[in-house]
């Protein structure tokens, strides 16, 4: 084939692609992004941004064909050929818009194919010039076992059962819905709440304790360069590897309405969601909102710079100056007090970060949190030094060290002032269903964080973290009553101002966290995961030591 007719091919594949491109969303935890992001650490591509996450499946694929070039596939190691083999399967109606490696048990029912580990299997398939949907059975068994001085010794057995439905109408409009129903088949409740997605769980923890349901789904319409969605799924934004500065993981997925704008290596995102917060009693707010956006670009192919703002307001009606897609929220949200009311109706924080290549195989990060601050206090000791409430993060990873394919090694660096991402009227803390929705870990605290993420095969995976913090808690008495403020209580930041905040004051407890994960996929589409975790929880002024443990079992089914 001469070389003018393999250029022509390629183009025309790559167009056929877009043309018939899947707009509906890759969900966060898919592992996809990471491999993604060795590929672009070790320059087999170019384009990916971690810093704001899901992304669509037709970007996924792009990317993946990017991978499929042949001076590319050859400099890959055996075990990325196998995962990147995996991913052309599971995203070949995106790649190549034809329902021929995929099968649909509905319209063809077979129960010889249940375990057919090369094509992928759908309860249902449908395709024609400009749509696609797709319908997948999920389900789910999981058996935990905790040990400690505080877990105690218990178990727990939860089984649930759910569907997917997934696609895109006319090339453009991307939908998804999910949703599961399971129940505590066996044990203790309360070691089931070690999941954030049943503590935050309101069927589960009322009436008689057993069934949960679990929801999320979105419309999002795509023009490439601009997209608007409504619906609820998790967000990632932020540059951290072990942990997101913006939005993480720590909190399950808020209700909102969205719109992008992209130009070239330029992201431009805002979002207007509705939290679940609760006031000083422990009653649930009427209403709870956050406003946000981000703006992510690169100043040279090697560095991106990202920027964000959010505004979170309570027991108010929807604030359109806070509905704003172009604005700068901080100045905005104060066009909605009155000057004699102060400053306590909204909390507003912004975001500062960054990510470099500087060399083939090592990717570094940085964020910069302000939550509240005043550069004519800025060394001020005294309590109007309170004012300035900051926390930063920063982190180097390394993939192939040592000529090891396949493993990424990360160190990270997180930093949380007293009484950042809390606020003083409580309600408008930086949360959802009292979870944090950046890091996981609290105010007047720090953690050193290793990690090391190992793709034994395209089909065995393991994901090891240890974690080293130091906190100061708020010191309490017998009866546990708050006697000393030392900023450490996420929900609670009414006493910022009663005295000078020093990092680390209060309580000192140091925590060593270790935990480990290996997932196997024996069959195409069926999953087997151990998880084990450990806590070592000191606090050297009492001489006390905690010890906690739990494994997990699961089996998971995507059909």
């Amino acid at each position: 084939m001469s070389r003018r007719l393999l250029i022509v091919c390629i183009a025309a594949t790559i167009a056929t692609s877009a043309l018939y491109a899947q707009r509906e969303l890759v969900p966060v935890d898919h592992p996809v992004y990471q491999f993604l992001l060795r590929q672009q650490m070790e320059r087999h591509i170019d384009g990916f941004a971690w810093g704001m996450l899901p992304l669509s499946r037709m970007e996924v694929s792009q990317f993946l064909l990017q991978l499929e070039s042949d001076s590319t596939i050859v400099e890959l190691p055996a075990v990325d050929v196998g995962l990147l083999k995996e991913y052309r399967l599971e995203f070949s109606f995106d790649l190549d818009h034809s329902l021929d490696s995929s099968r649909s048990f509905i319209s063809s029912p077979s129960f010889s194919d249940v375990f057919d580990d090369h094509q992928r299997r759908y309860l249902y398939a449908y395709a024609d010039s400009s749509t696609g949907l797709f319908v997948d059975g999920l389900g789910s068994l999981v058996h935990r076992q905790s040990w400690g001085d505080s877990l105690g010794k218990s178990d727990v057995t939860l089984g649930d059962l759910g569907v997917r439905v997934r696609g895109t109408l006319h090339d453009k409009l991307g939908f998804f819905l999910q949703a599961t129903n399971g129940r505590l088949l066996s044990g203790s409740h309360d070691l089931a709440l070690v999941n954030h997605a049943l503590l935050a769980n309101r069927k589960f923890n009322s009436d008689e304790k057993t069934f949960y349901d679990i929801t999320k789904g979105y419309l999002r319409y795509d023009a490439d360069w601009v997209s608007l969605m409504a619906g609820r799924e998790q967000l990632l934004w932020g540059m951290g590897f072990g942990d997101r500065a913006m939005f993480s993981d720590n909190t399950v997925p808020f209700d909102f309405v969205r719109i992008d704008l992209k130009s070239g290596s330029l992201h431009y995102a805002f979002v207007h969601g509705s939290l679940v917060g609760v006031d000083s009693s422990g009653r649930t707010l009427s209403s709870k909102y956050i406003a946000a956006h981000r703006l992510e670009f690169s100043v040279s192919r090697r560095v991106r710079i990202g920027f964000g703002e959010a505004v979170l307001y309570s027991n108010q009606p929807i604030h359109f100056a806070l509905f704003n897609p172009l604005t700068f929220l901080t100045s905005a949200e104060l066009s909605t007090e009155e000057p004699q009311g102060g400053d306590d109706a909204h909390n507003s924080l912004i975001w500062l970060d960054f990510e470099a290549y500087p060399l083939r195989d090592v990717r570094m990060f940085g964020s910069l949190l302000i939550d509240d601050l005043k550069f004519s206090v800025i060394k001020d000791t005294s309590v109007a030094g309170n004012t300035n409430k900051l926390a930063w993060q920063g982190g180097v990873e390394w993939t192939s060290p040592f000529s090891l394919p396949a493993l990424l090694l990360s160190i990270e660096y997180t930093r949380i002032n007293p009484f950042v991402l809390s606020h003083w009227t409580d309600i408008n803390s930086y949360t959802n269903w009292n979870l944090s929705l950046g890091p996981s870990l609290p105010p007047n605290s720090d953690e050193w964080m290793l990690g090391a993420d190992y793709d034994v095969t395209s089909r065995l995976s393991a994901s090891l973290r240890l974690r080293f913090q130091r906190s100061g808690e708020n010191v309490t008495d017998s009866l546990g009553n708050v006697i000393f403020d030392a900023g450490s209580d996420l929900l609670h930041g009414k006493n910022a101002l009663v005295h000078p905040n020093r990092f680390l004051q209060g309580t000192r407890v140091n925590r060593t966290i270790g935990s480990l994960r290996v997932e196997w996929q024996p069959v195409l589409q069926y999953f087997v995961a151990l998880e084990a975790w450990g806590r070592s929880l000191r606090i050297p002024s009492r001489s006390s030591t905690f010890n906690d443990a739990t494994v997990a079992l699961s089996v998971r089914v995507e059909y």
